[in-house]
Parts: structure tokens; C-alpha cells; sequence
């Protein structure tokens, strides 16, 4: 089966003034054209969509090339050579050939509804990455996001998340999975994986998407952050009160000095070789800050050529990815007795939906184990650290994709686009959702599902990054770029958070 992870990464989604290190924010002089020549299509307020397939020049007022001009509908077209800057609600490069069509690839699913929500869609920040839900009494529940960093067709990678869902009265299991960003999703492959357990056992997916089942959990003796106070009472249980870096370790942080930990320490039985830490965790926004802000609003346009073109080359790409994998997520070390080793890093899962999660780590001094969590300051919101004395890996039950449904339509190409991880995808536009059904077989006892989603997304760049960029160059990955989506985060964490939650584009 074809995989297709082209590199070792999920990127990036869906981030007091200080003594600090920044890059020049100032806006460029907009009245200045700017080429890009990868494909893209602009997305107009109206529902229809502009495809320019040998690249655009933007200005203050207009984009200009070579373009057709699609009605929402897709059936009725017509040649163009600019529109009105003011009539965009996002553009997006994009691959000339997915599913085998020529130019202009257009989603499976119904269309329509875009012009329903174009006032979403002009504040939306909302995203990243297809969120997943699931039904209980009547309520949508969000049960993961997938695929949270996969920016472009070679970051494009499996997820694995614990679900915690209950079989519909047919035995089925049903997950509804929206497209509420401005955003188009590509999805390759879906699949369910069950795990059968006792019931005083917890099943859990490790750092690299291998399912792990634990036992005897127990808390931590002492949690310690970087400040030296102790944050246990808020690692100890599942209840909202999380972990977050301290406000004045965020004043402090500047370069080179970028990050925060907590030491953990827990008592382990006598001869215990190794225990599994168990996570319950997401992102802060500070990583959206660094993909909006930073890597696609501040060069605006010729963004348009990083992701489409640049980012099709192994060399550009790699270094994008070797430095997100080194700067971003989480270290896991051990300590000696003396010094830490670093023994598991823990990549960004998104800032959406929780991630259950289990680390292996080794026991190397008699009686406790000493771990040191590290990771890029206020990256993470912690609710939950444990230690599991007991655990096994397993492997799952694979139940493929059975059904797609819009609504109760079924929808047989959408289903054959994803049921295998190969070259054909479903895409979806902001504001379309499907359900995803499957069938597990019957059986008796406990059991948990994990969704193994694989897939990539496209950010579509907003006109207030196509007017007002900060940088004449594309993004280029460096601790300074941390630095200046930490800074910004800093300042507008309170009313990001409270914007980013209302933002979510409604799904039809």
C-alpha cells in the first residue's frame, strides 16, 4: 500500500514588549506588482472560481493573467485577464493533475453553499486540517483533526487519534468530517483501527502513530516548570485546568533562549525496566500564528509560489522540514542522574482537538524515572501527565472505509477516492462535510477506535496578506521566524484565542 509520506514531518497548521529579536514587519509598498507563475485559483466572493493556470501579477487594486472564470455550479465558464482585488476571498496553488483530471480538479461531494457563508469566510482564522466529529444524543462531538501540518502535497502524512465514540444501533460507526477553514483539504485515505483490552486497560496511540495499551496508571510525584514552581494540581486530572507556560517566562523569551520545560518525576516499581507517560494535550495557536503570520501572511502573494513550487523541491522542503522537526513539538528526555537524553520527540498534533497520547521512556535510575519535557515557549496546552507501570503494543483490527454519505446519499466515488492510501483524493472546500461510515465486526468486551487519516491541505491566502505583505522574499525557516511568531503571539494571544474559537465556517 502507498503511504506516500514524502518526509520525516507534519507541518504546520492550523501563535509585553521585551528585549527582542525580530524580523521587519513593515508593510511593503503595495502599488509594487508581484509575479508569481505557479497555478493558482482565486476564490471570489460570489462562488465562483478564477483558475490561472500560468500564475498571476497582484497589485494594490487587481490580479491579471491568463484565467477562466468557473460559476459556482462548474457548468458555465469564460476567459478573464483580471479581476478586482476586492473580490477575493482567498487564493491557493494548487496541482494541475489530482484524481486524473487535466487542469481544474473540483470536489466529488455537491457543491454549493459558498456564498452562504462569505461572511464567515472574510474574518475566518479558523483551521487547520479536516476536523472530525461524531454524534451523541443529537450533538456533535469533535472527536480529532487529521493530518494538523500537512501544508503541501510532500509534507503529506498519516495521522493516527483515539476516538471516543459510540456505535450507531446498527453497529456501524459514523464520523462526520467538516472542512470548516479557508482551506481545500485533499484526502487520500481513511481508515478505522480497533483495538480490542480489558477494561481496566486504556488504549493509546504513541508518538509515531503505533497503539499502545496501558495499565496501572498512577500520578506524577512532582511536576516542576522552568520558573521552579510546582504545576502537578494541574497535570493530575482531566479537567480543563492546563498547563501553560508561565506569563513571565513568555517576557522573557527572546534569542536565543526560546524555550520552556517542566520536569516530571515519578516513583516506578522495583525492577521496572521501562514506563509509558500518558498525554492528554494539544497546541497553543502559536503555531497557527507562525503559519498565518509568519510563513504565508508576511510574504502575501509570493507565498502562492513557495507552496506550489518551492516546496515541490526536495532541497527547499527539507529544510523546511529538518527545521521544524528540531525547533517544534516536544522533546521527551531521561535523566541520568546527571544530565538529560533525549529518547522521543512528540510532533505538533494541532490546536483543535485533544491528543490522548503514551510515551515509552526508559527506567534508568532504580525506584523513579526523571523526565524533562521541552518545547518552544506556550506551544502547548497540557491537561493531563501519568505514569503507566504497565503497557504492551499492539496491533490493531483494520476496518476499512464501508460508506460515504451526504446526508443519507451515498456517494460511491468519493468512497473509492479514499478507501485505498494511492494517487486519487476526495477534496473538499471550506463549508463541505461528509459522513465517513464503517463497520466494525461484533464483538464482546472492551474495545477502543483510532481514525487513521492521511492526507494534505492547501491554505488559501487571504486578500489582507495579497495587500499588505511584511517580506519581498518567501519564508525562510530560522529560530529569528520563532521568534517573531512568539512575539506577536505574545501580544494577541487573549483576543486570538476568542476569535479563532468563533471562526469556524459553518458546514452544509
Amino acid at each position: 500500500m502507498d503511504r506516500r509520506v514524502a518526509l520525516p514531518l507534519v507541518i504546520l497548521v492550523s501563535a509585553c514588549i521585551h528585549v527582542y529579536q525580530s524580523i521587519e514587519t513593515r508593510p511593503l509598498d503595495p502599488h509594487t506588482p508581484v509575479t508569481v507563475t505557479t497555478p493558482v485559483k482565486a476564490h471570489l466572493a460570489d462562488g465562483s472560481t478564477v483558475v490561472f493556470l500560468t500564475g498571476v501579477t497582484v497589485d494594490s487594486a487587481h490580479v491579471r493573467g491568463d484565467g477562466n472564470r468557473y460559476s459556482l455550479t462548474l457548468r458555465d465558464s469564460a476567459a478573464v485577464s483580471s479581476i478586482p482585488l476586492d473580490s477575493i476571498v482567498g487564493m491557493e496553488a494548487f496541482e494541475q493533475s489530482v484524481n486524473g483530471f487535466s487542469s481544474f480538479a473540483v470536489s466529488v461531494l455537491a457543491t454549493g453553499g459558498l456564498t452562504l457563508v462569505v461572511g464567515a469566510l472574510a474574518v475566518a482564522i479558523f483551521g487547520s486540517c479536516p476536523t472530525v466529529y461524531a454524534d451523541s444524543a443529537g450533538t456533535a462531538l469533535l472527536q480529532a483533526e487529521g493530518f494538523s501540518y500537512s501544508i503541501a502535497p510532500i509534507f503529506e502524512s498519516r495521522d493516527v487519534d483515539r476516538l471516543r465514540v459510540v456505535q450507531a444501533a446498527d453497529g456501524s460507526v459514523r464520523l462526520e468530517i467538516r472542512n470548516e477553514a479557508l482551506e481545500t483539504h485533499y484526502v487520500n485515505h481513511l481508515e478505522l483501527l480497533e483495538v480490542m483490552h480489558e477494561s481496566a486497560e486504556t488504549a493509546l496511540v504513541d508518538e509515531r502513530n503505533g497503539l499502545v495499551v496501558v495499565a496501572d496508571q498512577h500520578p506524577l510525584m512532582g511536576a516542576i516548570d522552568r520558573r521552579g514552581h510546582d504545576v502537578s494540581d494541574r497535570l493530575a486530572a482531566e479537567d480543563g485546568n492546563v498547563y501553560r507556560t508561565d506569563p513571565k517566562t513568555m517576557e522573557q523569551a527572546r534569542l536565543p533562549d526560546l524555550d520552556d520545560w517542566i520536569d516530571l518525576t515519578a516513583p516506578v516499581p522495583a525492577g521496572t525496566d521501562s514506563v509509558a507517560i500518558v498525554f492528554r494535550l494539544r497546541n497553543s495557536l502559536l503555531n497557527t500564528t507562525l503559519l498565518y503570520d509568519v510563513m504565508l501572511g508576511d510574504p502575501g502573494v509570493r507565498s502562492l509560489d513557495w507552496v506550489g513550487k518551492d516546496l515541490k523541491q526536495v532541497g527547499p522542503a527539507l529544510a523546511v522540514a529538518q527545521w521544524y522537526q528540531q525547533r517544534m513539538g516536544m522533546n521527551v528526555a531521561v535523566s541520568d542522574g546527571r544530565e538529560y537524553h533525549v529518547v522521543a520527540h512528540l510532533r505538533d498534533t494541532g490546536p483543535i482537538a485533544w491528543k490522548d497520547v503514551a510515551i515509552v521512556v526508559p527506567v534508568v535510575t532504580p525506584g523513579r524515572v526523571r523526565v524533562r519535557l521541552t518545547f518552544p515557549t506556550d506551544n502547548w496546552r497540557i491537561d493531563r501527565v501519568a505514569v503507566a507501570d504497565h503497557f504492551r503494543r499492539v496491533s490493531p483490527i483494520v476496518i476499512p472505509l464501508a460508506e460515504v454519505r451526504e446526508g443519507e446519499t451515498l456517494n460511491p466515488t468519493a468512497l473509492a477516492n479514499m478507501r485505498d492510501a494511492d494517487g486519487r483524493y476526495l477534496q473538499t472546500s471550506p463549508g463541505q462535510r461528509f459522513t465517513a461510515v464503517f463497520r466494525p465486526r461484533n464483538s464482546a468486551g472492551p474495545r477502543t477506535f483510532f481514525l487513521a487519516a492521511q492526507g494534505y491541505y492547501m491554505e488559501w491566502v487571504r486578500p489582507s496578506w495579497l495587500r499588505g505583505p511584511h517580506a519581498n522574499h518567501a519564508f525562510v525557516p530560522s529560530d529569528t521566524a520563532l521568534a517573531e511568531a512568539l512575539g506577536r503571539w505574545r501580544m494577541s494571544q487573549d483576543s486570538l484565542e476568542a476569535l479563532f474559537a468563533a471562526t469556524r465556517i459553518p458546514t452544509r
